[in-house]
């Protein structure tokens, strides 16, 4: 017989801690760890959330760009002796 809430659907993970680099780290990075660091949790998990959704389409992008490149030198490699 359970007691309690039903667990909820989906995984949880745990980010650990994050450190800003000046010179390699873009600014932006430091105002997000800035602003997560001033947050409470609540409001930490949809910052976080929402960064993590909009660098997930620029990261998908940036994936296929190395992908149609490799491809693309493949190709070349391939068919260079024709």
């Amino acid at each position: 017989m359970g007691r309690g809430r039903p667990p909820k659907t989906g995984q949880i993970y745990y980010l650990g801690r994050l450190r800003y680099r000046p010179g390699i780290d873009p600014p932006g990075l430091q105002d997000l760890l800035e602003q997560l660091e001033g947050a409470g949790p609540a409001r930490r998990r949809e910052i976080l959330r929402a960064a993590l959704i909009g660098g997930l389409g620029q990261a998908q992008a940036a994936a296929s760009t190395v992908e149609d490149a490799e491809v693309g030198d493949l190709m070349d490699d391939l068919l260079g002796e024709f």
